[in-house]
């Protein structure tokens, strides 16, 4: 008789090795801690996806049942950005029926205690097989953010409404409800529309591993993209229109001191047009694009950089933000979400309003911060505090997901 605790995956969210770390640490925690794990994940292979400059990985111990979204080649012919989105939508629902058969094909064939549903696709299809199960399954629902508090508060009532199948996750009944804390305010739209899960939801940050190298790797990386002294500046995000890469180029090139270099990490299908316009600004010299690079290596930028910018439409408390805080970097983002939370201006960083001054008043304070190394340093010390009182790591934030889950399945057997 196998008494391996057994659980099953439903998401449309592949693993990545160079962005979202905790898609793929999820399964891998119960890997580590003994369980059985299946995945099946549709991957959506368009160039307006987040997966056409990642390979496909298979994690240890993970037994993973990948299947490709339909219309991938359609919509990268699709110019119009509306008709684009709405087929988009008819894939993703044909995407929330593909992993449901997929589902019971495994139930048929396994015995599983934990179904879990990552982000709307699989909590969708979560929410189908609990409908037409009749087996009592623990169910966990997995949210990585939202935008819809955003769009609530707002009053973006057509956005809402054209998300409906975002709200209909949020509000699924489940024995877990996981919200990432990402500043996005997730825990408010529980509420908002009146989640059947709110009396089990767990509002938890992501897990952020150590970010800093020796010295004497840093040097060798410096020696290696030929700096000397120039203060540098990183980014880390895909280069997609809510990101805002945009916004740090123009600041960037408003900044006076001119012994600077900007390496913007990350891909996506706005490269072009932000290369375009580096050569318009004439400040080719000042900024290089990475690409899209392995997690190990974003390491060794935030390791040689002086500064971070993260100056994202939604919240800027993302991995990338966390991972800044862990390697002690004079952060610059903007005041949205729950970001405040973490960044307090000119005491551990620089968080600014939205507004028409914003490229002005931040390009002179970057200039202010390069001059002033007592300002530097009093950023760098409460950055410190803010790592030590705020951050926990990948294996704490797992354990701590794992150990809910076991309870529940425990409290299921009796």
């Amino acid at each position: 008789m196998n008494n391996k605790k057994s659980i099953l995956f439903l998401s449309a969210n592949d693993f990545k090795e160079k962005s979202i770390q905790v898609i793929r640490k999820t399964p891998e925690a119960y890997v580590k801690d003994g369980w059985d794990v299946t995945y099946i994940v549709a991957r959506d292979k368009s160039k307006s996806g987040n997966y056409f400059y990642e390979k496909e990985i298979n994690p240890d111990g993970v037994n993973v049942i990948r299947f490709y979204s339909l219309f991938s080649k359609l919509k990268d012919k699709i110019l119009n950005q509306t008709l684009r989105t709405i087929v988009s939508k008819v894939s993703g629902y044909i995407t929330i029926l593909l992993l449901t058969i997929k589902a019971f094909r495994i139930l048929r064939k396994k015995d599983i205690d934990v179904i879990y549903g990552y982000e709307m696709h699989g909590v969708l299809s979560s929410r189908l097989v609990r409908l037409f199960s009749i087996k009592n399954y623990i169910y966990v629902n997995r949210f990585m953010g939202t935008w819809l508090t955003q769009y609530y508060d707002k009053k973006q009532y057509q956005k809402l409404i054209f998300n409906f199948d975002q709200i209909l996750a949020l509000k699924s009944k489940s024995d877990l409800c996981i919200m990432t804390d990402d500043g996005t305010l997730g825990d408010r739209a529980l509420e908002i529309f009146n989640s059947k899960s709110l009396s089990n939801y767990r509002f938890w940050s992501n897990g952020v591993d150590e970010q800093k190298i020796p010295q004497s790797d840093i040097d060798k990386f410096k020696e290696e993209l030929y700096l000397k002294d120039e203060k540098i500046f990183v980014s880390v995000s895909r280069l997609e229109s809510w990101k805002r890469v945009d916004r740090a180029i123009e600041i960037i090139s408003k900044v006076k001191d001119k012994n600077i270099k900007y390496f913007i990490i990350g891909d996506g299908y706005l490269k072009e047009d932000l290369e375009k316009r580096v050569k318009e600004l004439k400040i080719e010299d000042k900024i290089i694009f990475v690409g899209a690079i392995d997690n190990k290596d974003v390491k060794k930028y935030l390791s040689i950089a002086d500064y971070f910018l993260s100056l994202y439409d939604l919240s800027n408390v993302g991995n990338p933000l966390l991972e800044a805080i862990r390697a002690n970097k004079i952060i610059f983002t903007l005041h949205n979400g729950d970001t405040s939370r973490w960044i307090q201006h000119k005491k551990n960083g620089f968080i600014y309003e939205i507004n028409n001054d914003l490229y002005k008043s931040m390009a002179s304070d970057i200039d202010k911060v390069i001059a002033d190394n007592e300002l530097a340093t009093k950023i760098i010390q409460n950055i410190k505090k803010t790592e030590i009182e705020k951050l926990w790591t990948w294996e704490e934030r797992m354990s701590f997901e794992v150990q809910e889950v076991e309870k529940l399945l425990k409290d299921n057997i009796k």
